[in-house]
Parts: C-alpha cells; structure tokens; sequence
C-alpha cells in the first residue's frame, strides 16, 4: 500500500487494509450508483464488510476484536471505504466512535453488555447524538463550556431519566446503541455535560423521520430522536462529572482527524475517474490528458490530494504519540485534527469542480460518478463545526504560542 507510505508498518494492519482494498474495488465499486438508491444493497455490502471484521476492528481481542486502535491504520482504512462510499464507511466508523466515551472511561459495565455485541458477525451499528434543533454546531464549540445543551438528565434513584431531542445524528433509528450528550446541570458548563448509554427499544426513546438529502442518501440515516422520560441505570453514565467533557471533546477531535480521510477518499475516486475518461477522449490527434492545459489541471488534482494524504496521516502519527502530543480533545490535537479535516475538505471539493470542468457534460451525469462523490462530501464539509468553527479552532491554538514567544 504505497500510498500510506511509512505511516504504517504493521504487517497485520497493512493485510487488513489490502483486503479492504480488495473489498472496495471487487464489490463496492460496481455497486456504488445502487447504493444511493436501494437500502438493500447498502446492507448487502455491510455485511460483507462485516464478515472481514470491519465492525470490529477497533475492539480488544478480550472481546473478540482485532485491536487495531492505530490512528493511521483507522484513517487509511476510513479513506479506502470512501473511495467506494463515504456513507459505508461513515456507518463503520461511528460504531467506535459511539462507544469511545465507555472505552475511554474504563467503564467495564458498558464495555462487558456492548462491546461483545459488535465482535460477532451480525452488522449493527451505533450513534452518538451532538446536535440538537436549537443550537447546530454549538455544542461541539469548546466556548459554549456546555451551556447550551438542551437535552437533561436528572438522577432518579439508580436510574437516570433524560428528555429532549437531538437532530442528525448518523444511525438515528436504525443503531443498537445510543451515546447521549445531555447535561445534568447546564449552570455546572462542563461538569454538568454527560454521555450516557440508551439501548435500542427503551421505552420513551422515539425516533422522526429520515432526513431527506443531497448525498449518502442510503447509507447514511439521519432522523430525530425524541426522548420522553427515558430511563437507563445509573452506571449507563461513562464517566462522571467533568469526565465526561473530556471525552467527549476527544471524541470531536477523533471525528474531525478521521472526516479528512473520509472526503479524501471520495477525492481519489474522481482522480481515477478523471484519469481514464481523459485517456479515452480525443482532440487534437491525442487523448485529452496529454495536453498541457488538461494535464495541468489533472496534475493539480493529484498534489492537493497527495497534501491532504500527507497532513492527515501525520496528525494521525501525533494522535498515536499521546505522551509526546497529549489527548486528542487538547487544543493541540484538536487544532491539527481540525486543519486537516478544513483542508482535506476544500481539497475534495476542488478535485470534483474541476473533475466537472474535465469532463463537461459527462462529469454532471450520474453515469459517470462524480456528481455522485461531490454529493456525498459536501456533508462532510458541514459536520462537527463545519469549517468556519474548524479554523477557529486552529487559529486559536497558535495564540497562546504567540503570546508566549513575544
């Protein structure tokens, strides 16, 4: 895999991800128009991921995982899938993400009743629920301290009781699993912030209707989810007061490193789509990517991809050196994840854009694919923060830097 480089060495990562690879090319690609159409294709192609282990990868061998916790490993694994569909490989991912705040916190409760149900060969999946209909990206913003989530918690003997609604979270009525982020006490900021657990079927978890949208149509559910009087057992909660925040702000550093694979890979489709239609059109007496302008523009494709590539798989190196780089809800780590999720998304949406300029007509058409990666990007662009949030954060984690070197 020549296109990770050095980043990653382990010969049982680097087998995994040639066999993803594989997965992509043989199965992925010839269905990938199908997959924005036909839930049942979707679910075909996740179980066939599932049988590779895909589900479990980023779980302990103590629970029949295969380990692989490596950041780069975790970030080529998340850029292969989305080079067939960024939406498939959304869908393995938040399983992880759902149950880091349990993980982080050591929580063996959870750890022992959830864990062991996404080692197994049944496809599942998990959702961790942010945003609420007020607020959008507030609550992933480190300034709001947790003031302004909306969702409560209030202990009721060994039982937490929660109410309110969230809105867009990925798995929304079709996971196993639901991480809240909820407040016990919104005037406590960030020692009143909670993640707590609700299994599917609990009584007064309820769910809207599927958003219907621009990209990941199918493989992508997004609904609201109401919760009315729902109650869970007191040791649901993954960590504790303050806790909680911290693991949450490591879980919005985790998604922002892992969306710069997740729309780069979408990126690198089109470069190989752009690549082969421009060798098989004509004028001039030669194929088209064989003159200057044309080869420019394809050259230019190819640096910013090959950038991008470099600065996530170089965060990811400092997300696997904590002691050296500290926790990825820092604002070190948290500044280079976002930087690399800003850039890798403006890169992506550049590559489609002048994919389309390539290709006129045909790279409109859904035939061709493009229309369809630039759909399913875009999404990505948006979510936790978007990019205006996204360089805040990076522009603000030179200041203190600044101030100290004056």
């Amino acid at each position: 895999m020549k296109r990770y480089g050095d980043f990653i060495t382990s010969e049982e990562d680097l087998a995994f991800l040639t066999v993803i690879r594989k997965y992509v090319d043989n199965e992925m690609m010839p269905l990938r128009l199908k997959l924005d159409e036909d839930y049942s294709i979707f679910e075909k192609v996740y179980e066939g991921l599932v049988k590779l282990g895909i589900q479990k990868r980023g779980f302990s061998p103590e629970y029949g995982g295969l380990g692989i916790r490596s950041a780069t490993t975790v970030c080529a694994i998340t850029e292969e899938l989305s080079r067939g569909d960024s939406g498939v490989s959304l869908h393995s991912l938040i399983i992880p993400w759902c149950l880091a705040g349990a993980m982080g916190a050591r929580n063996k409760v959870l750890m022992d009743k959830f864990i062991p149900m996404f080692c197994g060969d049944t496809p599942r999946c998990g959702c961790l629920a942010i945003t609420e209909p007020a607020g959008g990206c507030n609550i992933e913003d480190a300034a709001e301290h947790g003031l302004t989530i909306r969702t409560r918690a209030r202990l009721d003997g060994n039982e937490w009781v929660i109410n309110g609604e969230k809105m867009w979270p990925s798995g929304a009525s079709i996971a196993d699993i639901y991480c809240v982020v909820c407040t016990t006490d919104p005037n406590q900021k960030e020692d009143g912030m909670a993640l707590i657990y609700v299994p599917k079927d609990t009584p007064g978890l309820s769910f809207g209707k599927a958003e219907e949208k621009m990209g990941m149509k199918m493989t992508d559910v997004n609904t609201a989810i109401y919760f009315d009087n729902v109650r869970v057992p007191k040791e649901y909660r993954a960590g504790g007061a303050g806790v909680d925040w911290q693991l949450f702000r490591a879980n919005i550093g985790w998604g922002r490193l892992t969306s710069a694979p997740m729309t780069l890979g979408n990126a690198q489709a089109v470069l190989e789509i752009v690549i082969e239609y421009c060798k098989n059109r004509f004028y001039g007496g030669k194929p088209v990517r064989n003159h200057s302008l044309q080869a420019a523009m394809i050259a230019d494709m190819a640096v910013g991809i090959e950038s991008a590539r470099a600065f996530y798989l170089s965060v990811a190196t400092m997300f696997n050196n904590r002691k050296k780089y500290g926790n990825p809800g820092e604002d070190y780590l948290m500044a280079r994840a976002s930087a690399a999720k800003v850039y890798a998304c403006d890169v992506t949406e550049t590559v489609c854009n002048r994919a389309m300029e390539l290709m006129g007509s045909y790279g409109y058409a859904r035939d061709y694919h493009v229309e369809k990666y630039l759909r399913d990007s875009k999404i990505i662009q948006i979510w936790l923060g978007g990019g205006q949030l996204g360089r805040l954060d990076v522009v603000q984690s030179y200041y203190p830097y600044v101030e100290s070197h004056k």
